[in-house]
């Protein structure tokens, strides 16, 4: 089996497995319009398939723990994601695309957070390492959603399932040449209980406060190529668009590390929530201009890069060696899963095919504020599970 260092392979990793997502998060509405859904099946069909990502991580994440190879579950993870992928060159209508997708999503949540845990193994918990390294994984994603749009205006909607594919490939690829991991030696025995830290109230606000704030982002993951294709923009310009968002991503992320040092999380999280209630209210109210729309996307830096730095940091000083695996995949579950999947429901019945769009966004920022005021509860320093037992 070919292998290399460990920098360079989770360079490969995170850059295929957001390729991935460059593909199919921006343009999936698309596709599934162009199949004949309206956006009310849309968004029942993005929840159902999101909220396989409830339980898929919690599921993978035992297993990983229990085996101590999460390189093995990632690697079946991907196999059998890319086969669930395969319903989608069908066209038998709502139910087989529900089926075929909902296998799919379950499946891909074996990957990512045993992806971040080992990364973090890898790199003996460097934050700033971890930063940089993840970029890669933003230039994946703005590399296919530019990609995407051109290829979306010249085979139309039908792109997807190929290009997508191909990616999979790829990510599989990737996997097979990370060097071995083993976590075998994070697994002695703690003092402290996962259901104990399940209680812990600043665990509890910390995790409302981001589903909350992945709610909110529901209606852009989720209907934004709708919208811009509405307000009359091409399908290049829409990829330029969220390729800003993804530059400004990218930046963050490499500057994230420095960022965060000796910084509280109430700080960092209260100013990137707040960003986002700024950046939906904006698309609600003034998307029409170009430029206000363009400096919309460039919020995305705080909204989700500065955002998912700190949450990741969070659950890494949060839970003790030992569970850090089921932290990355409680986080994964409840916030990527259940918030998403709220998320995408209520937006497909707010949307109402594009005439409730403004509305749509201006509750995202509502929800995004009350996300703002809860991450202005948590404590000024950082938290290590010693100090939180009790």
């Amino acid at each position: 089996m070919l292998s290399i260092s460990a920098r360079p392979a989770l360079v490969l990793a995170y850059f295929t497995y957001f390729g991935v997502l460059g593909i199919f998060v921006p343009y999936f509405a698309l596709f599934l319009d162009g199949r004949g859904l309206n956006s009310a099946d849309i968004g029942l069909l993005l929840a159902i398939v999101t909220a396989s990502r409830i339980v898929g991580p919690s599921v993978w994440a035992l297993v990983a723990d229990r085996s101590g190879k999460p390189l093995t579950v990632m690697r079946v993870g991907a196999l059998l994601a890319a086969i669930g992928w395969l319903s989608s060159f069908a066209d038998y209508g709502f139910w087989p695309l529900l089926a075929g997708f909902a296998l799919f999503s379950f499946f891909w949540t074996a990957i990512l957070p045993q992806l971040e845990v080992s990364a973090f193994a890898f790199l003996n918990d460097d934050t700033q390492a971890y930063s940089r390294i993840r970029t890669a994984g933003s230039v994946g994603y703005i590399v296919l959603v530019i990609l995407g749009g051109w290829l979306f205006e010249r085979y139309g909607s039908e792109f997807l399932p190929l290009s997508a594919l191909l990616f999979l490939l790829l990510l599989i690829a990737s996997l097979f040449m990370l060097p071995k991991v083993s976590v075998s030696t994070e697994l002695s025995s703690e003092a402290v209980s996962f259901s104990t830290l399940l209680k812990n109230s600043v665990l509890l606000r910390f995790m409302l406060a981001a589903l909350l704030l992945q709610i909110s982002f529901a209606p852009f993951y989720g209907f934004f190529t709708l919208y811009s294709r509405d307000l009359g923009y091409s399908g290049s310009q829409t990829g330029i668009f969220i390729g800003l968002s993804i530059a400004a991503e990218i930046l963050a992320f490499y500057f994230a590390g420095s960022l965060m040092r000796n910084r509280s999380y109430r700080l960092l999280l209260g100013i990137c929530y707040g960003v986002t209630v700024l950046r939906w209210y904006l698309l609600a109210s003034v998307a029409d201009n170009v430029w206000w729309l363009c400096f919309s996307m460039l919020l995305h830096a705080g909204s989700f890069a500065i955002a998912h730095s700190c949450a990741m940091q969070f659950i890494q000083q949060f839970f003790p060696k030992k569970l850090r695996s089921r932290g990355q995949a409680l986080y994964a579950g409840v916030i990527f899963g259940g918030g998403g999947a709220l998320g995408a429901y209520f937006s497909g019945l707010l949307w109402q095919d594009g005439a409730g769009a403004s509305t749509t966004f201006y509750v995202a920022a509502v929800i995004a504020l009350a996300a703002t005021v809860l991450a202005l509860t948590l404590p000024g320093r950082k938290p290590a599970s010693a100090d939180l037992v009790t």
